[in-house]
């Protein structure tokens, strides 16, 4: 069975709370993803998405150049261990309408797993002929 950490990205890109929105944006276009962590500390305290941004956009007369990531970015609801079935990630995926779920390795965030992840999973899985 593929678990998680067969597929997440071990890279994590993150952002500070005080950055500002705009800046953000930038990093994820620079690095090709959809989504950064939000570092305070040594503490991840959030995510900044793909998402959000285009809320703080299309929703809002916000300066992107004038407000800060901890304005927009989500909460850490969800995550998941590395051990964890590539199923069990879809369910949480699905369950609660999101694309990216850090991973974690006990308390410490080790990766990211996201929907793209999940279609290379299931694009492996059906190029396989031994069913």
């Amino acid at each position: 069975m593929s678990k998680v950490s067969d597929f997440m990205s071990t890279t994590i890109h993150s952002v500070s709370p005080d950055e500002y929105a705009y800046k953000a944006v930038e990093k994820m276009y620079e690095n090709n993803i959809g989504a950064l962590l939000v570092k305070e500390g040594e503490e991840y305290v959030g995510m900044f998405t793909k998402t959000d941004w285009m809320f703080l956009v299309l929703r809002s007369e916000s300066d992107p150049k004038a407000i800060k990531v901890s304005s927009v970015m989500t909460e850490l609801k969800f995550t998941i261990q590395h051990d964890q079935s590539i199923a069990e990630a879809g369910a949480v995926i699905e369950k609660n309408n999101i694309r990216h779920l850090p991973v974690k390795k006990e308390n410490d965030i080790v990766g990211m797993f996201s929907v793209k992840d999940l279609e290379k999973y299931y694009l492996q899985l059906h190029k396989k002929t031994d069913f």
